[in-house]
């Protein structure tokens, strides 16, 4: 933790391997802090340029130096000032999953679901594309293009729940009962998934030993 001279926020600094440019990517996702409210607490330059803070969507205010990189993180402040929103898996939800995401590859528009997002869109829902692919920067600018070109305007590309997300489409996830543990339609189909996993890991280390046999079988 580091807090600035004069200040009382607790502040947490980090360097960033990929410096200006990802701190850049990162702008058009946040909104601006005021200068009023907690940013009056907050570092407000290093390396003697001054520092953009913005809030995140984890509800603590960021920021970033353009000069050495360094981001920081206010850690006693939250405010969340953005709507609830609905987050949508990619591959195998709104796109056909092609199994790689080589070069950036996306497959076709699952009709349904692309036009349950559009009707979101129209009806001003908050929708995020919720996708491990947000880790990499090319593969967001990928499915920015991919938007696009599919009638949907460029939604944000994340893979960070928060509270205020209140419903996920994803063609993996099991719907638990709140507070239960329990699966909302019975365990049968994931019980019927794990055990096909169990029954191939099992042939895959049976298979070598099967051959041996039949090898020993044939030189007796």
């Amino acid at each position: 933790d580091m807090t600035a001279k004069g200040a009382t926020a607790r502040v947490a600094t980090m360097q960033d391997p990929f410096g200006e440019q990802k701190a850049m990517a990162l702008e058009p996702e946040l909104s601006f802090v005021p200068e009023s409210g907690p940013s009056s607490e907050l570092p407000r330059s290093c390396c003697g340029v001054e520092l953009p803070w913005f809030w995140s969507e984890d509800g603590h205010a960021r920021s970033f130096c353009r000069t050495c990189g360094q981001k920081f993180v206010d850690l006693d402040h939250v405010h969340y000032r953005q709507k609830p929103w609905i987050g949508v898996d990619l591959d195998g939800t709104l796109a056909s999953d092609l199994g790689t995401w080589r070069g950036g590859a996306i497959g076709s528009p699952i009709a349904p679901m692309l036009a349950r997002v559009k009707r979101w869109v129209a009806e001003g829902i908050t929708v995020k594309v919720f996708t491990a692919r947000a880790s990499a920067p090319d593969q967001v600018v990928a499915i920015k293009k991919w938007l696009r070109r599919h009638g949907l305007p460029e939604l944000q590309v994340t893979n960070v729940k928060d509270r205020l997300m209140i419903e996920l489409w994803d063609d993996r996830c099991v719907q638990v009962r709140h507070n239960s543990g329990r699966p909302v339609n019975g365990s049968a189909i994931s019980d019927r998934r794990h055990q096909s996993i169990r029954e191939t890991r099992s042939s895959s280390w049976m298979a070598p030993v099967r051959l041996l046999s039949r090898l020993k079988i044939l030189i007796t």
